[in-house]
């Protein structure tokens, strides 16, 4: 490996700094939180609707982490976070333009959509907002969308989770190749 000189070390991108802040707030305060203190329940949910992947961040208002994570799902695109960081986000997310553009409501349930590409939902309490871009949006809309959705993925590829998955058709498969396989053979 070569080595290279600090002064030719590229800085840090200002979202990637102010994640990794974000990250050391949450290390720093996991397990602290006081009964008497509640923080803002906050659901943010980002959504392809050509693919029909969601993702989902939630605080711990919102969703109770320990509770969440005990129970197998059968699918497991919700991480939780802590609410200082959820606060955090939410307000980088309208520093970046989400503000600009959000819709009052739910974000519409379409399955496949060619027009609509992309949404970011943000339920805050009892508010919910929206933003959609898609094949008629504007550049600039898309490049103030694309900045708010580099920052939850990064937020949400950071957040770990240890959700069980609740998936028969696996241990059918792993079961079904261990009787099938030639006595004496190693396993697969």
């Amino acid at each position: 490996m070569r080595w290279t000189p600090p002064s030719a070390m590229k800085r840090l991108p200002p979202v990637a700094a102010l994640l990794l802040g974000l990250a050391a707030l949450g290390c720093s305060s996991a397990g602290s939180k006081s009964s008497d203190s509640a923080g803002a329940a906050v659901l943010v949910t980002l959504r392809n609707f050509r693919s029909g992947e969601r993702f989902e961040l939630a605080s711990e208002s919102h969703t109770d982490r320990l509770a969440y994570y005990s129970d197998a799902r059968g699918e497991a695109q919700r991480k939780v976070q802590s609410d200082e960081i959820m606060s955090a986000f939410v307000d980088e997310l309208e520093r970046q333009g989400y503000a600009d553009h959000a819709q009052a409501g739910r974000a519409p349930s379409l399955e496949g959509s060619d027009v609509v590409r992309w949404g970011i939902e943000v339920e805050d309490g009892e508010q919910r907002t929206h933003w959609l871009v898609g094949t008629s949006s504007p550049p600039n809309d898309w490049n103030a969308f694309q900045k708010c959705r580099d920052t939850f993925l990064q937020l949400y590829n950071i957040t770990v989770s240890f959700q069980a998955v609740q998936n028969k058709e696996a241990g059918k498969k792993y079961f079904d190749a261990q009787q099938t396989r030639p006595a004496g053979s190693p396993p697969r």
